[in-house]
């Protein structure tokens, strides 16, 4: 038996000290007295590689295009959209940023030019909304480019406004959030966003992992919805009444491939709020495995952009995903599921598990008998 402990404002998942954001150490004042930088003043109708090859990041630029942003032609997105948190009284909640710091959601916006904003990302936020509203059967119904477009403008949109943000915002001088460098490193993601925008075809294959699941609600409409995410891997996790999705945007769609008729054994039940955390540390700690870097391939035709990926697997004899370690798993998931490690884990090698039975098969966990948020009751793998 357990005690659980959780909320509707999101928690961003903690990185292992590898995989840490570190801090920009700033330049000596001697030589920031004598530095020159070149003013980027970024053009009034980008073309598309304006927005994606150079990336520049700026409160003065939209987000998605690059567009240079005027008194008339500026807006801003809001990364949960307003739907979202109107849905699941988000307005007032908070989101924990990478420094441990929260911001509310309803101010948690970024950049965007009106044609971004009111058309190109619009249709998106309306056919997702729509979907979420009918249910889980929605949600899997929609188009594969519709799901990682919102997903990623989240995601992004999250990593693009920590990297507006001083790391101490209290002192203007403090390096930022996430670093510059770091949001450059998410170009070929940027790259792959344009496809709201431009049309853009995946041939023969899909940049990321999204699974979609039916879930149980809780009786208490405050914990209906929920968020994590995990920036190193570019994981997301979202709650949504009785949706639950659970992404790796940049692994070219490897666990997709590999594990999605496994994880489709579980669609037979509405999954248990806990047994969908243990889905997304389960996902999450994968994505941490992978031991690939997916390249592409761009070609520019006549009606859209293709996009090529070269085979994953290339001419490597090793394995996709490095060695699963019980232990490390088990630290994830305690910190998702909020149980104890000491109730999670027991050396060597045995995890608790609340998705599956002793005997391996799916387990239904009723959430009327089992309150979420509250006590649980485990089952040793």
């Amino acid at each position: 038996m357990g005690s659980l402990t959780t909320g509707c404002s999101g928690r961003r998942c903690a990185l292992p000290l590898n995989q840490r954001v570190r801090r920009c150490s700033q330049l000596p004042q001697s030589m920031a007295a004598i530095s020159r930088r070149h003013r980027f003043r970024a053009p009034k109708h980008p073309k598309l590689f304006d927005a994606i090859g150079k990336q520049h990041i700026g409160r003065t630029l939209c987000f998605l295009c690059g567009r240079r942003l005027t008194p008339g032609n500026r807006s801003d997105e809001h990364v949960f959209p307003k739907w979202l948190q109107a849905r699941y009284q988000l307005w007032n909640q908070e989101l924990t940023l990478l420094n441990g710091t929260a911001i509310p959601y309803r101010t948690l916006k970024i950049p965007c030019c009106r044609a971004c904003n009111s058309h190109h990302l619009s249709r998106v936020e309306n056919a997702v909304k729509r979907a979420v509203a009918r249910g889980p059967s929605a949600v899997r119904a929609l188009s594969r480019q519709t799901l990682f477009v919102w997903l990623s403008k989240i995601l992004y949109g999250i990593l693009y406004k920590e990297g507006l943000l001083r790391f101490d915002r209290t002192a203007p001088g403090t390096a930022r959030l996430v670093p510059r460098p770091m949001l450059k490193t998410l170009e070929m993601h940027h790259y792959f966003l344009q496809s709201v925008r431009v049309p853009m075809c995946f041939f023969e294959f899909f940049p990321a992992s999204i699974f979609v699941f039916r879930l149980q609600r809780s009786h208490d409409s405050r914990f209906r919805f929920n968020f994590r995410d995990m920036p190193a891997t570019l994981g997301i996790a979202l709650q949504m009444g009785s949706v639950g999705i659970v992404a790796v945007l940049q692994d070219g769609g490897a666990q997709e491939r590999g594990f999605a008729s496994y994880l489709a054994r579980y669609h037979q039940y509405p999954l248990h709020p806990l047994q969908f955390l243990e889905l997304v540390a389960t996902v999450f700690y994968k994505a941490t495995l992978f031991n690939r870097v997916p390249k592409y391939l761009t070609m520019e035709s006549v009606k859209a952009l293709q996009v090529i990926q070269m085979p994953l697997q290339g001419f490597s004899l090793k394995p996709l995903y490095n060695d699963w370690s019980q232990e490390t798993y088990a630290q994830l998931l305690s910190f998702h599921t909020g149980q104890p490690f000491s109730l999670i884990f027991v050396p060597p090698e045995r995890v608790m598990t609340w998705l599956n039975r002793p005997d391996g098969e799916p387990r239904f966990m009723d959430i009327k008998s089992l309150p979420w948020p509250g006590s649980v009751v485990g089952s040793d793998a």
